[in-house]
């Protein structure tokens, strides 16, 4: 086999060498062959130029026509686009492709929407089962979407309805303890009036009987001496009598001409001091109805008086001390108290009230000593411990403060003037979260009042500084429909203003205009507000609203930052240059490193012509922040205006160095414009 094959490549090789002519002439005739074929099957809608069949060739300009003539310009440019890709010579492609981008940009010119292209007419088989599915796709999405938002909503609406459960459990429970509280103060305070009463009653019964029985062994020594006390008994017996009618002045004259007749003739002084006791205890006795009817004029002279007949007595002290306070006689009140103190040292309520009285004279430290005083005496009272509190907080002792509060609410846990208080001290401590659990709890014991719309005013300010917006909402509109409770306009005006803010920041646009607005009814004057509502007119791309406001600011404080500040950026934003640099500087003057003020100064220089100085209060600016990519990006527009094309690229590759993603394509244009 092996000799066969090589005799018949001998023999091959040999024909190849003498008839080489004949066959190269061959294989050249059926390559034109070849070609000739292949001409013919592209003329019967073969491949085109662009690589695709002629059918798909003519199809796909077909196509583009289409779209082109329901205004999917986008999508007829995509077409064509691949086949220039394809063949950028394709001069039938190129023509067809430049008529539909006019036409897109007349469209376009004369207010034109594109089509999104959703809506698909006339589309390849291939090309609707996409679309089909797409579409299917989106709409499982959408549904799916859907489905999970009202899963959330339905979440959302259940916790709500959870932590209005809650609250109202809370609140009930609050109110009954409250009312517990209450009713167990009150018949605390019963019993100890009623034991009180008694030992009174009982003291005065045995003393009575003891004066009895020494004025009839008195009388035993001899007629003389019972006929003087009968007389006494007689004048003493008028004296109350004309008490008991309200005649003052008659049972004074009996009262009198009684003290005028001891001592008796045998000296007994016994005698004589239960007869000025007698006295000075019906005149108590008066002086405590007339209290009781809240004539204190009245009142502090029958006690007066009684302590005048039995100096010894420490209650007629105290109330005596009671009514010249509540007349506003705060010095004769401290010496009532300090007397009565002196006399029963036991006795904590003349110390506590004997603080109340130097507090109105503005002696912080001795009203804190007889606190102090009142609660060695009594560890458990209540009052005392609140106004040491708030003494302790006014000196900035707020740490004592908060024990003080701490120690109130031991003995009283529903004590929400306590809770209030505390809060702002937890507040003023930098404790949000411990003041907003304060001012919750007193909430949930107090009805609307007052001091119910204040808490919940507090309470909003502090969950906005936490964060929590919505929560913050909420009180600060409890607290604006609350308002009434306040009397002065001021006063309202801020829970307004607090509850417009937080619309504000919460993007309710049109309510917190409306509610601004009512601020200014309340308070004319109220510059936050204009200020505010300043910022949203500007926002709102309404500048001269805002300058009205801004300029109403400044001409009642030529001084202040925020309407200097604003004018500039007012001013500005209508083209009124010389004006915005003027109210910038201001600000500048009044904040010397507010460097955004400096910016803008900066800006509107540059606005108005004067690059130069602008130039220089950019410099002044990245010296101070060297990491102010803005002001990297205006300096190199403020060079170029200048024909500094060194500094401008200098300052333009710097930028890039430093951060590249900061608006780069701005950059790269500005950079390119330079080399050109």
């Amino acid at each position: 086999m092996n000799y066969r094959f090589e005799i018949f490549m001998d023999n091959l090789l040999e024909n190849l060498k003498k008839n080489w002519k004949k066959i190269l002439l061959a294989f050249s005739l059926i390559a034109v062959i070849v070609l000739l074929v292949l001409i013919l099957l592209n003329l019967k809608g073969g491949k085109s130029e662009a690589g695709i069949s002629k059918k798909e060739y003519k199809n796909t300009l077909s196509l583009a026509q289409v779209y082109a003539d329901k205004n999917e310009y986008d999508r007829a440019l995509a077409l064509l686009e691949k086949l220039l890709i394809e063949n950028p010579d394709d001069e039938e492609v190129q023509k067809l492709f430049d008529k539909i981008l006019d036409g897109k940009n007349e469209y376009l010119e004369n207010g034109g929407v594109l089509h999104s292209g959703e809506e698909k007419q006339d589309l390849p088989f291939e090309e609707k089962q996409v679309e089909e599915q797409r579409q299917a796709e989106e709409k499982q999405a959408e549904e799916q979407r859907q489905v999970e938002e009202q899963r959330q909503a339905e979440l959302k609406r259940k916790k709500a309805e959870e932590e209005k459960r809650i609250a109202r459990e809370r609140a009930i429970q609050a109110e009954k303890d409250a009312e517990e509280e209450a009713r167990r103060q009150e018949e605390t305070e019963r019993l100890e009036a009623e034991r009180e009463r008694k030992a009174r009653e009982a003291k005065l019964k045995a003393e009575e009987e003891k004066r009895k029985k020494a004025e009839e062994d008195l009388a035993k020594k001899n007629a003389k001496l019972k006929a003087e006390i009968d007389s006494v008994n007689e004048k003493v017996a008028l004296g109350k009598k004309a008490l008991e009618s309200g005649k003052t002045d008659e049972a004074l004259k009996f009262f009198e001409e009684a003290k005028n007749m001891l001592p008796v003739s045998s000296g007994e002084p016994a005698f004589s001091d239960s007869k000025n006791k007698e006295m000075a205890q019906a005149l108590f006795d008066a002086g405590e109805k007339a209290e009781s009817e809240k004539d204190y004029p009245k009142a502090m002279e029958y006690y007066r008086r009684a302590v005048m007949y039995d100096p010894n007595n420490y209650l007629y002290y105290y109330n005596l001390g009671k009514t010249q306070y509540l007349s506003k006689k705060y010095s004769d009140a401290v010496q009532s108290f300090s007397s009565a103190a002196g006399l029963n040292g036991s006795f904590a309520p003349a110390r506590y009230n004997l603080g109340l009285a130097y507090l109105k004279l503005k002696n912080d430290s001795q009203a804190l000593e007889a606190f102090k005083k009142a609660i060695e005496i009594n560890p458990e009272y209540e009052k005392a411990y609140l106004e040491m509190a708030r003494l302790l907080s006014k000196k900035g002792d707020r740490n004592a403060a908060e024990n003080s509060y701490k120690k109130v609410l031991s003995i009283n846990s529903v004590n929400t003037t306590a809770l209030m208080e505390l809060g702002s001290v937890y507040y003023d401590n930098k404790k949000p979260a411990l003041a907003e659990e304060s001012w919750l709890r007193a909430l949930t014991m107090m009805q609307p009042s007052q001091n119910y719309s204040l808490t919940a005013f507090n309470l909003s300010s502090v969950l906005f500084e936490q964060g929590k917006i919505e929560e913050a909402l909420t009180y600060a509109k409890k607290a604006y429909d609350g308002k009434s409770y306040l009397k002065d306009d001021k006063s309202k005006a801020n829970l307004v203003y607090n509850y417009a803010l937080m619309l504000d920041q919460t993007g309710d646009v049109d309510s917190a205009i409306s509610v601004y607005s009512e601020v200014l009814k309340l308070d004319p004057n109220h510059n936050k507000t204009k200020i505010n509502l300043g910022v949203m007119y500007m926002d709102l791309e309404d500048p001269k609203s805002a300058l009205n406001l801004f300029k109403q600011v400044y001409n009642s404080d030529s001084k202040n930052f925020e309407a200097n500040n604003n004018l500039g950026n007012a001013y500005l934003a209508l083209e009124d240059y010389k004006n915005s640099i003027k109210h910038y500087q201001t600000a500048l003057q009044l904040d010397n490193k507010n460097n955004d003020v400096r910016f803008n100064l900066a800006r509107a220089y540059s606005k108005d012509g004067d690059y130069a100085t602008a130039k220089t209060v950019y410099l002044d600016l990245l010296k101070a922040d060297t990491k102010n990519w803005d002001a990297y990006l205006e300096l190199a527009k403020v060079c170029i205006q200048v024909n500094d094309n060194e500094s401008a690229e200098k300052y333009l590759v710097y930028l890039q160095e430093m951060n590249p993603s900061f608006k780069a394509n701005e950059v790269q244009v500005l950079l390119e414009s330079i080399s050109n």
